[in-house]
């Protein structure tokens, strides 16, 4: 098995959510990633949520994704950039609010998750466990902050993207 990369943009618009979900789909089932019915769904709901914050919150016409599968290492990472300097922060929804807990949710699922600056916007990324990966602590998140991930594991890939 081999590690897989594959970048592609789509218009900053409300339709590019399902179309990013779509399209980071395709291409892990044409990578043969291995996927079981959570894990999908936990990269669908990633992937939403990182996607929906750039088409909600950012600047410029277009976003960039960026998807990585290492099956040999049990993980996939969803990225998303965008030309908007503002680096997102997790909301302090109250029990009727309808936004404002998609970083809060990222937290949850992902391995680990961050914001890497670039090019006078940022990369919003997120490691996902694949089928088959051992169960790892990640360390305590309260507040929703960021779990960087180990130096050198998932942000040089941010850093390497186009």
């Amino acid at each position: 098995m081999s590690v897989h990369r594959r970048w592609f943009s789509l218009p900053r618009e409300p339709a590019t959510v399902a179309a990013g979900r779509r399209r980071v789909r395709d291409l892990l089932a044409a990578w043969n990633t291995p996927l079981d019915e959570d894990t999908r769904f936990t990269l669908d709901l990633v992937t939403s949520e990182l996607l929906g914050n750039a088409v909600r919150h950012a600047t410029g016409n277009a976003v960039t994704v960026g998807v990585h599968a290492d099956p040999l290492h049990h993980r996939a990472v969803i990225e998303v950039y965008d030309s908007s300097p503002a680096v997102p922060v997790p909301g302090a929804p109250d029990g009727d609010a309808e936004s404002g807990r998609g970083l809060l949710l990222i937290a949850e699922l992902a391995l680990a998750h961050g914001v890497v600056r670039k090019g006078g916007g940022k990369w919003v990324w997120a490691e996902i466990a694949l089928p088959g990966a051992a169960a790892r602590s990640t360390g305590d998140t309260a507040g929703g902050a960021p779990r960087q991930a180990p130096p050198g594991k998932v942000a040089p890939w941010a850093m390497t993207c186009p």
